[in-house]
């Protein structure tokens, strides 16, 4: 079973809806929900949404479900604010944007992965404030011309960061959609 974590994040239900659509069975949990955690155990894979607002709880919880994945060898897929949850606990560090990003944005992929093939382009919806900086243990899949890391991998894993809102175009459904179809690693 696919467990989203819904941080807040104001694109949650279109993850849900892309999901839905591509007739993936997949269950939510708000991290609001103390029992979100115990929900995380059984599931087979994950994707951590964005957020609308800072919360020390959220992000433990959200580093707590990123280890399990990583220790679990599942898949994981970190969304926006997931993607810089991810970056923080892969050693790597986030910054501010000058100015937020919001629109529309082309995402070339430099390296292969199972999600995007190296050197296809896609089109992608952008809404945040902070960008991975650093990637510690991380590597980069792809970038924009307002982002160098977008798409992130960390190791030969399974676990991603997409620093756009997939659920938000075409192009980025087709991401969760192949990101569902991945088992364990």
């Amino acid at each position: 079973m696919l467990l989203v974590v819904d941080n807040g994040s104001e694109f949650t239900p279109e993850i849900a809806d892309a999901l839905a659509r591509a007739g993936i069975h997949f269950e939510s949990r708000t991290a609001a929900d103390p029992h979100a955690w115990d929900a995380a155990l059984p599931a087979t894979s994950y994707v951590l949404s964005g957020r609308r607002r800072n919360d020390r709880r959220m992000n433990a919880l959200n580093s707590r479900i990123i280890r399990h994945a990583v220790a679990s060898r599942r898949p994981l897929l970190g969304i926006c604010y997931g993607a810089e949850m991810l970056a923080l606990s892969a050693g790597g560090t986030i910054r501010r944007m000058p100015e937020p990003h919001r629109g529309a944005e082309l995402v070339e992929a430099v390296r292969d992965s199972p999600l995007l093939p190296a050197g296809s382009t896609i089109g992608v919806r952008e809404q945040h404030r902070y960008e991975i900086a650093r990637l510690g243990a991380l590597e980069r899949l792809g970038g924009s011309a307002r982002c160098a890391n977008e798409l992130v991998r960390l190791g030969h894993t399974h676990v991603y960061g997409a620093q756009f809102h997939p659920e938000a175009t075409p192009d980025g459904r087709r991401i969760l959609e192949r990101f569902a179809a991945l088992k364990g690693y």
